[in-house]
């Protein structure tokens, strides 16, 4: 990780996160808002214009097929999700398009998006546009331009250093913490806060709404921190009182908290803020990950 551009990101310095290569698709025609909003977690039917919301992409049965941001932009949904799930969502996402006056079209070989970090709308081009998204945790824009040379505005942030910021914030990735196996009420708060009770009828919402009635799910993602600098490796189990309760899914050193963190599954009965447990010898403790501390307009 890079600890310059980590103290000036945390001080507001705007700097560019390259996303691509991503799955990139848009979506219009005058159905375009009924029927995603029947495609995804979230409700998008109230998206503001130039602002991107997270999402999952479920099957019937509640687990998930991706996750993707979903940017509301003029009569357009700019969509992009992690390249690989570029064949498998872009035909799920199709799937339910029959009488629907709609086009879902891939585009990711002709727009490119980008990030950029800093509370300020950055200064692009007329082609392209940026959009309002938090999406690591801190204030930033995505930025959509056509063409493959993404929009690059001061310093390019490194990988270990996106992953850090990630980590932080609670966010899952798709690879790490989600799967196809994976039911979106388990993947944290960040993915609850992506899931609509009230907007109707979604796929996979009938066992998504299920287990919201019911109270629990049998895991949940959770933020995980040690006392010292040391962070459990990737794919540690986690253990309570001698019993494994989970898995560690990511982890990194903090500069932030001074501390090792992690995000893990455990158990429901082991999730609760404050609950000891250990990654092989080394004690952890679940916390709370750090929240969008500026909210854009």
């Amino acid at each position: 990780m890079n600890a310059d551009l980590y103290r000036r990101l945390l001080a507001g310095e705007s700097m560019t996160a390259r996303l691509a290569p991503r799955a990139c698709w848009t979506l219009t025609g005058q159905d375009r808002v009924r029927y995603l909003n029947g495609q995804v977690t979230n409700d998008i039917a109230h998206l503001p214009d130039n602002h991107a919301c997270y999402a999952a992409v479920c099957t019937a049965k509640g687990r998930m097929e991706g996750d993707l941001f979903i940017a509301a932009h003029g009569a357009e949904f700019y969509l992009d999700a992690a390249d690989e799930l570029r064949d498998n969502l872009g035909l799920r996402l199709e799937k339910y398009l029959i009488a629907d006056d709609a086009m879902l079209e891939e585009v990711s070989d002709r727009w490119t998006v980008s990030h950029i970090f800093g509370s300020p709308a950055p200064e692009i081009s007329p082609d392209a546009f940026a959009i309002v998204n938090p999406r690591f945790g801190l204030p930033g824009h995505d930025v959509w331009i056509p063409g493959t040379a993404a929009v690059v505005i001061g310093d390019t942030v490194d990988a270990a250093t996106l992953d850090t910021i990630r980590i932080e914030h609670g966010r899952p990735r798709w690879g790490a913490e989600l799967t196809g196996q994976t039911l979106p009420p388990e993947a944290g708060p960040w993915m609850l806060e992506a899931i609509s009770y009230t907007k109707g009828c979604y796929v996979g919402q009938e066992t998504i709404a299920r287990l919201k009635s019911v109270g629990h799910v049998n895991k949940t993602l959770s933020f995980l921190q040690a006392e010292t600098e040391a962070f459990p490796v990737t794919g540690t189990k986690l253990s309570r009182n001698g019993r494994e309760i989970g898995t560690v899914t990511s982890s990194c050193f903090s500069p932030r908290l001074s501390r090792g963190i992690a995000l893990g599954y455990v158990a429901r009965d082991a999730a609760d803020e404050g609950t000891s447990l250990r990654a092989g010898d080394l004690p952890l403790t679940v916390g709370a990950a750090l929240r969008v501390e500026t909210i854009l307009s």
